[in-house]
């Protein structure tokens, strides 16, 4: 019964996806499909339309399996060294640079998110 459930959640997964695709090949949207799947996704989780608990076993599989599905990744990587060489100093100028940028938005966003549900705990105990 779990493998059906995770199997059904998957899909789901996967159709917000192909969603995704499918508007930006639709509306010529240069934005990748799988961030309008995601952004798609988000909408719904956010407005209630689809509950979290819905895609919490499919989302744990692909967290559990999160480096297996970069295993092509890494293949391609070896096969493209004569690139990196002479373009990884750029590479990873661009991959510190992202991730700091990623983390500070995200620490920050925290950071305000919590002291904007602390104070309106707060002021609904008083």
């Amino acid at each position: 019964m779990q493998a059906i459930r995770v199997i059904i959640q998957v899909s789901i997964l996967c159709l917000f996806f192909e969603a995704g695709r499918w508007l930006t090949n639709l509306f010529h949207i240069p934005i990748p499909g799988s961030i309008i799947g995601m952004l798609l996704l988000f909408l719904f989780l956010s407005t209630g339309l689809m509950n979290e608990r819905l895609l919490m076993d499919g989302s744990s599989f692909f967290l559990r399996h999160f480096s297996f599905f970069f295993l092509p990744l890494s293949v391609s990587a070896i096969v493209l060294g004569p690139y990196f060489i002479e373009f990884g100093w750029k590479l990873v100028v661009i991959l510190i640079a992202s991730g700091l940028i990623g983390f500070l938005a995200t620490s920050v966003s925290t950071e305000r998110f919590i002291r904007w549900k602390e104070k309106k705990n707060y002021d609904r105990s008083h």
